[in-house]
């Protein structure tokens, strides 16, 4: 029999021994694995067997409010984790969770097991390995208890697609994403167990996991966080009756550890656009990988835009396929491999990691690389150059102001010189670029024609999370955006806005899935004559203030005189503004990114210049 241990709270000051016990044991353990049912509402997800939780009020009759898990990051406990799995103090996570935090969170997917699922996979059984499809959105839309096709099919094969979540009464078949071999194999290995947040009703039920068959001075040792009872309090080394943020929070700083922060494209553009719209002419289906926060804070520096939001802005451009998060950032044949692709694409730029290597050599040297132009005249480096300088010669026209000049000379740019890639270039709009990306259709019999008008500047996921809002009004919409002049945009916007010319946002907003057409240079008021040419029949704006035209009249008088006016909660409360806070607060950081990354770039020019120049018989 167990012998009953003493459950210690974590704001407690007779725990500390105990705490520090603990910790050492976990300092000191050969290996780890967590059953992790997290405290959801630091992650904004309702708890279930909780005093409040969904199944404890649906038991008692009441109702619940419904939860939207695309809303929810990855909390503090997840970072943690992460970072406890890369210095080897964890080996594997047990996860009762279907919402995909860890797999954002940047574990690693073969430390992982999700043994009921994950919501946003979807798999095709009859593909031998089965093929995953890792969205961005919730695929259980249309499933439920012993009903798991989701209405898609695989682009391989054509066979509907299933989800992977194991239902009350459902016996999990899948390899993955449960991942039950690994999931064992760890158990049977483990010295420490450690539960957090989790009731474990459910997996009292596991006896693999638990190395029932060992005898009790050879199972691993168990710690439980935990706010309530559970059925192995008895079996515990310690019980702490705490939030998991709360005891993660004091085990990271007693092992001396940082916990990531939870904010490739570290920010999206037309840029970025046109080189997905060139990959996706090359095949048949674009797989896009993008990178963790981490990863490229790790490489390049403080990404601007955080992985969620990349995830969500890759996959609303309409070339891209499918999009797997927390993508490498070395590509390698195992990945291309385990996508099924035939090869990959990047642009004619470089891209090196930290220690100067080519992050496609081993593609390259294979045969499984191809290469598409760059967009000349944007960067990264331009876009948050033009942020940081309050000047408005990117988009007025007039003659570069001598501080402008002496960034475009200067910003990101290191001792050795310039590289052909990095800083400032002028772009040139020409129609066969709006060709390319427009799709040229007129609006059909049948189809409701919405208006939306703005700047679009820095087209970011507050835009792609209004327009897709915007998009489920209809049955089948065509909708129309009208792009304001720069001047209009300045008058109402001021500084240095808009950041993007009216050009470069014509163009990331034809990138978008959810846009039919663009209007260049619409008027600021919605006019009836307006109205009339495209035969609209909504006209839609978000939630953000609606600035009075130069005359002081209401610019969207007219379609509310018609009763044709939508306001729409896009529910992002990012901004233009707030991307622009994130530079500015971090000037300093990113000017020595720039520099960084170009010293490397150009480090690997001079050497690849060297080596050509050297004869045959030498290399």
């Amino acid at each position: 029999m167990p012998t009953c241990r003493p459950a210690w709270n974590v704001a407690g000051a007779t725990m500390a021994s105990h705490f520090w016990e603990f910790c050492q044991c976990l300092r000191w353990c050969l290996f780890t694995w967590l059953t992790f049912f997290l405290d959801m509402q630091a992650a904004s997800i309702p708890d279930y067997r909780g005093p409040n939780g969904v199944w404890t009020l649906l038991q008692k009759g009441r109702s619940v409010s419904a939860a939207d898990l695309s809303e929810a990051e990855p909390t503090l406990t997840h970072m943690s984790i992460t970072r406890l799995h890369e210095q080897k103090l964890v080996q594997h996570v047990v996860s009762q969770n279907c919402d995909g935090l860890h797999l954002r969170s940047g574990l690693p997917r073969t430390a992982i097991s999700e043994l009921h699922g994950n919501m946003y996979i979807e798999v095709c059984t009859s593909c031998i390995p089965n093929r995953e499809y890792v969205r961005v959105f919730d695929v259980t839309e249309r499933t439920a208890l012993h009903r798991h096709q989701t209405g898609r099919t695989c682009h391989k094969c054509g066979t509907q697609l299933r989800d992977t979540i194991v239902h009350f009464g459902e016996r999990g078949t899948l390899g993955q994403p449960l991942n039950w071999e690994a999931a064992t194999e760890a158990a049977s290995r483990a010295d420490t167990i450690l539960c957090l947040g989790s009731s474990l009703k459910v997996l009292k039920k596991y006896p693999r996991l638990w190395c029932m068959t060992k005898p009790p001075s050879r199972r691993p040792k168990l710690y439980i966080v935990n706010l309530q009872w559970t059925p192995k309090d008895d079996w515990a080394a310690l019980k702490l009756h705490g939030k998991c943020d709360d005891v993660m929070r004091l085990l990271m700083a007693e092992l001396g550890l940082e916990i990531p922060a939870y904010s490739s494209y570290d920010m999206v553009h037309y840029g970025h656009s046109n080189q997905l719209r060139q990959a996706r002419a090359m095949g048949d289906y674009l797989i896009v990988g993008v990178h963790t926060d981490e990863e490229i804070a790790k490489h390049k520096g403080p990404p601007v835009f955080t992985q969620e939001e990349r995830y969500k802005m890759v996959q609303a451009i309409k070339w891209v396929d499918e999009v797997v998060p927390a993508a490498p950032y070395v590509t390698t044949l195992e990945t291309l491999d385990k996508y099924n692709c035939d090869f990959c694409v990047h642009g004619n730029d470089i891209t090196l990691t930290v220690d100067g290597r080519d992050t496609y050599e081993e593609v390259k040297q294979a045969g499984r690389y191809r290469e598409c132009k760059r967009t000349q005249g944007v960067s990264t480096t331009d876009l948050v150059g033009r942020m940081l300088l309050v000047t408005k010669a990117h988009h007025s026209g007039q003659e570069m102001s001598s501080e402008y000049r002496e960034y475009a000379d200067s910003f990101g740019k290191c001792p050795g010189g310039r590289n052909p890639w990095t800083g400032v270039s002028q772009f040139l709009q020409t129609s066969q670029k709006i060709i390319q990306f427009a799709s040229g259709k007129e609006p059909q019999p049948g189809e409701t024609v919405i208006y939306v008008a703005g700047a679009f500047d820095l087209f970011h996921i507050g835009h792609v999370d209004f327009l897709e809002k915007v998009h489920r009004l209809a049955d089948r919409p065509y909708i129309i955006a009208g792009l304001h002049f720069d001047q209009e945009v300045n008058r109402y916007k001021g500084k240095n806005y808009p950041i993007m010319n009216l050009h470069e946002r014509t163009l990331s907003v034809l990138a978008c899935r959810y846009v039919s057409e663009v209007v260049i240079g619409a008027p600021y008021a919605v006019t009836a004559e307006l109205l009339s040419h495209f035969k609209v029949d909504l006209v839609c704006h978000g939630k953000t203030e609606i600035i009075p035209d130069r005359d002081g009249s209401d610019p969207y008088q007219e379609p509310k005189r018609r009763g044709i006016f939508r306001q729409i909660d896009s529910g992002s409360n990012l901004t233009t503004d707030l991307i622009v806070q994130r530079i500015i607060t971090n000037r300093l950081e990113y000017e020595a990114r720039n520099q960084k990354k170009e010293a490397k770039e150009l480090a690997f020019l001079e050497a690849a210049r060297r080596q050509a120049a050297q004869p045959w018989g030498e290399r």
